[in-house]
């Protein structure tokens, strides 16, 4: 499966797949977004597998290996969303104390959408597909409209992990 998603302008996610590794990483994804968040892991093969969509402010523990990609999507409108300030996550090798492993916190945020970006996503969802063409904008904005309207879908043909032993939580209130 191929998705034209772009970690920066050169380098492609499709290109990004799981590597072969016995390190563990143990990561705990908290959504710090308003948003419905898609976690999704990056295969073997590079196929895009939507592991759970996460709901605002609630938070679900990975157990993952180091090599292993994971990127993250609005689960509405499919827009990029970042953690650590990157598109990619590489989970880190495990960190061990006397008692055990430690999960690593791993906080998902919204990114400093360029002044475009933010446009192409106001107009998603108002403008209809075959009207697009009739906007009087420059043709390469009507194309990059149409392009982030076929780079947003791309969740929809994802294949999603079925874990019945993964679960999001709500934080507890301190």
């Amino acid at each position: 499966m191929s998705t034209s998603l772009k970690k920066g302008p050169e380098i492609e996610i499709q290109r990004l797949r799981s590597k072969g590794s016995y390190l563990h990483s143990y990561i705990r994804f908290v959504n710090c977004t308003q948003r419905l968040v898609d976690i999704v892991w990056l295969n073997h093969e590079g196929v895009s597998v939507r592991y759970k969509t996460l709901p605002s402010k609630n938070w679900v523990d990975v157990n993952t290996y180091v090599g292993h990609p994971w990127i993250f999507r609005d689960a509405i409108t499919g827009d990029k969303l970042v953690v650590q300030l990157k598109e990619v996550f590489e989970p880190p090798a495990h960190c061990y104390e006397r008692d055990g492993a430690v999960r690593r916190v791993v906080m998902i945020t919204i990114p400093v959408y360029s002044l475009k970006e933010c446009c192409l996503q106001t107009l998603r969802p108002i403008v209809p597909a075959n009207y697009m063409e009739n906007l009087e904008l420059p043709r390469t904005l009507i194309t990059e409209l149409k392009n982030s309207l076929k780079r947003n879908r791309f969740l929809s043909t994802v294949e999603t992990v079925q874990n019945s032993n993964t679960s999001a939580h709500q934080p507890a209130n301190h």
